[in-house]
């Protein structure tokens, strides 16, 4: 999300009840985590990055300990970016992950790619640490669940002249249940196509509760 210091408060629109951003002194980077006003999620802790690569933010949400961590990695193969995210997650392997955002990597070559050209389909570094940590952490791919040999892409490279998926949610485990229609939807005015999913969790009084990002939000002008 491209905005810079300060601007973030235009994000505060009506059904915004919490919002945790990261930024950079220009419009070149930027990540935030929005939570609607309806929401019950308790605060605990909130961790940015100076330089507008992520933001990670734990808390509860019934009750149920919660990591959402959202990514804005860089451009280039740069598996340093990705263990650091590792490292800072470590101590939340007990807790229901959700890692979301732009990851600039893909983590199947085969399956996440459109060119099958071989010098293509090499895992670059940064994927094979993802893959690895993936494992490690008990997170999964929560769209490639649902379409487990599909081959379609989100993102479209000028530079190698091929379409990918490059945005991605990764999901705890344990929170694998309770998810529900992973989707992209068309890009309006991003280069990037938005992926959404609900997850379906029990309250305290036993009512059922759906949550999912509104991705009308992506086509006001004033976000950008």
């Amino acid at each position: 999300m491209h905005l810079k210091d300060g601007a973030h408060n235009r994000l505060k629109a009506n059904g915004i009840g919490q919002l945790y951003h990261s930024t950079f002194l220009s419009k070149a980077r930027g990540a935030a985590i929005i939570i609607h006003k309806g929401t019950p999620f308790k605060h605990k802790a909130t961790m940015a990055d100076k330089e507008g690569r992520y933001i990670i933010v734990s808390g509860e949400l019934y009750s149920t300990p919660l990591t959402m961590v959202n990514i804005y990695a860089p451009n280039f193969d740069n598996p340093q970016f990705f263990n650091k995210i590792i490292n800072i997650i470590s101590d939340s392997t007990q807790q229901n992950l959700i890692i979301g955002g732009d990851f600039n990597c893909v983590l199947d070559p085969y399956l996440d790619k459109s060119s099958q050209q071989r010098r293509y389909n090499t895992k670059s570094k940064s994927s094979e640490l993802l893959n690895t940590n993936i494992k490690n952490i008990n997170i999964t791919d929560v769209w490639r669940i649902v379409n487990p040999s599909g081959r379609e892409y989100y993102f479209y490279s000028a530079v190698h002249k091929m379409y990918t998926r490059i945005d991605y949610f990764l999901v705890g485990t344990k929170l694998i249940p309770f998810t529900i229609n992973p989707k992209y939807h068309n890009n309006i005015i991003s280069d990037h196509w938005p992926l959404t999913f609900s997850l379906k969790l029990e309250g305290m009084h036993n009512k059922k509760m759906f949550w999912r990002f509104n991705p009308q939000i992506l086509t006001d002008s004033g976000f950008w």
